[in-house]
């Protein structure tokens, strides 16, 4: 159903879409086979564009009209929808996101991470898939203020739009959005802004266990000087620490959310699980598959070891770093190092986890790794919860070959926020030989392209 005759710029031409992309664009071609991406529209699709722009690749077009409709479409359940950027897949059922971030996965560890057949057919018979709550989910948000309008970037611009009833955001960032509009739109602030030409400030809100919401000045950008800046970033921070009161400990740290852990805290700017749910299915899905895997009879001489080492990478404040103790069993000794770049996070860590305190170290983790595997001190159990950017191939081929040849089982748990560095940092394990034990599929980010992958991997320990 392809339209022969070559679109120009604003004119309406029917459009034949064979994938979505995984940024949540229709994918189809153009009379001259150029790839066209198309803003709210689906794989299987056949609607009426009109082209936006065209490049030497590739084009750009948007939705002017459905003829037959996706079984995934449904009417974005957020007002925002159309405008706001922070959700890509409002116009997609919930079981169709799940279904699209199946196959996003899939397609990436070909694509991206470039995976053997058999290792990718594996995956796919393996993968579990598990889709959380999909609205008032988001216990941190992230709000950007322009001097009038405080919520998010527009879709694929940089205008602030209304955050105003947000859909995925806990109840309790309304009322707090509300008075925080209400308080920089007052005429104090307004003289600020307008002497500092404010452009965008960046705020992020945090729920806390009590239900109450902390800020967090995140950044700023302006367009007047220095001295304006200065004067108004001071006049925020003051305002920041009077809105947050006793919420913020004499330690530096703010309760929240844990499954297992009733004081559990972090620093203000420390990472936070977005989903309220995310940190119990995550911790629940690596208990029950650690405790399994020690179970193997390949993993025999692990399972015999009474004093493991353990390595937990981006420990951040130690949402993860009691696992595995909890997979050991009260017959193992652990010794778990707990490594994050960051001071704030050390600190809360060894708040959480008094016992794990004195191998809670401030350290690069590339690093850490790099100077451990020429030490040769490996650990029989590795949790890895990089960044979205990853640890980066080299580092991970390096830590495979190392882990390769101990003479005792290594089990390595990778836990992923993005598909395309999970798909080419846990390709090393691969190429040493690890097995793959589980991988699971969260999607935890509900009307968003994101997704959170953990894996876990073993290899038996180098032959005699």
């Amino acid at each position: 159903m392809q339209n022969n005759t070559q679109p120009h710029a604003s004119s309406t031409f029917e459009l034949e879409l064979h994938d979505t992309a995984t940024d949540g664009r229709g994918v189809g071609r153009l009379a001259n086979g150029k790839v066209v991406f198309v803003e709210g529209a689906l794989g299987g699709e056949v609607i009426t564009a009109t082209l936006i722009q065209e490049s030497s690749t590739m084009a750009e077009a948007q939705v002017a009209s459905v003829l037959k409709k996706s079984d995934m479409r449904q009417k974005p359940p957020c007002r925002h929808a159309a405008h706001c950027g922070g959700c890509q897949l409002q116009h997609v059922t919930p079981a169709g996101q799940l279904a699209l971030k199946k196959q996003w996965l899939i397609q990436t560890l070909r694509r991206i991470g470039q995976w053997p057949a058999e290792h990718i057919q594996n995956a796919g018979r393996m993968l579990r898939c598990e889709q959380a709550t999909t609205s008032r989910y988001r216990q941190r948000v992230r709000w950007h203020f322009d001097g009038k309008e405080l919520g998010f970037f527009a879709r694929r611009t940089h205008s602030v739009t209304s955050a105003e009833g947000c859909l995925i955001a806990a109840p309790q960032f309304e009322r707090a959005r509300a008075e925080l509009h209400a308080r920089l739109t007052s005429p104090e602030f307004q003289q600020l802004f307008a002497a500092a030409q404010l452009v965008d400030l960046q705020i992020e809100a945090t729920l806390l266990t009590n239900e109450a919401v902390t800020l967090w000045l995140k950044d700023s950008r302006c367009a007047g000087g220095n001295m304006a800046e200065a004067k108004m970033r001071e006049a925020m921070h003051a305002f920041v620490k009077q809105w947050n009161g006793v919420q913020i400990d004499a330690k530096g740290f703010i309760p929240v959310a844990h499954p297992e852990l009733p004081n559990f805290v972090i620093s203000p700017q420390g990472f936070l699980q977005p989903h309220r749910n995310a940190m119990d299915n995550y911790r629940s899905e690596i208990t029950r598959q650690l405790k399994s895997l020690i179970k193997l009879p390949a993993l025999q001489k692990l399972s015999d070891k009474r004093s493991w080492t353990a390595w937990d990478l981006y420990c951040g404040a130690g949402a993860f770093s009691d696992l595995p103790a909890k997979a050991a069993g009260n017959s193992r000794h652990v010794t778990t190092w707990c490594v994050e770049g960051v001071s704030a996070a050390i600190n809360a860590l060894k708040w959480n986890h008094p016992s794990l305190a004195g191998q809670a170290t401030v350290e690069d983790v590339r690093e850490f790794i790099a100077a451990r595997v020429r030490a040769n001190e490996l650990p029989d159990l590795l949790l890895c919860d990089p960044p979205r950017d990853g640890i980066g191939a080299p580092t991970a081929r390096a830590l495979a070959t190392a882990l390769t040849k101990k003479k005792t089982p290594s089990v390595v748990v990778w836990i992923a926020c993005d598909m395309a560095s999970f798909a080419r940092d846990t390709k090393p394990f691969l190429d040493a030989s690890f097995n793959m034990h589980s991988v699971a599929l969260f999607d935890c980010f509900a009307h968003t392209m994101h997704a959170e992958i953990i894996s876990i991997f073993w290899y038996a320990g180098a032959q005699p």
